[in-house]
């Protein structure tokens, strides 16, 4: 299965795009693991340490607000306990 099957396509002017999820907000919970970027730190590798898969780094990437995988040394992080919350409209 593609990681793109569940994605909805868009069609405009014979056009065609895939679609962006719409994701959901976060509040901060002091649940929440804090951690600050060395370098190298990217969200698929702090998804994998914490959650035992990289499925989940677009989790980490959306409640930082980081439109990049890879993240700059220096970079104050949340990481969730729990994905429970992670689940895309």
């Amino acid at each position: 299965m593609s990681r793109y099957d569940r994605v909805q396509r868009i069609s405009k002017d014979n056009v065609f795009r895939i679609g962006t999820a719409d994701l959901p907000e976060f509040k901060e919970n002091n649940s929440d693991i804090l951690l600050i970027a060395v370098d190298g730190d990217r969200c698929d590798l702090i998804s994998q340490e914490y959650y035992g898969t990289t499925e989940f780094w677009w989790f980490i990437a959306s409640i930082n607000n980081l439109n990049a995988n890879n993240i700059e040394a220096g970079t104050q992080l949340r990481v969730p306990v729990s994905t429970e919350l992670a689940k895309l409209k």
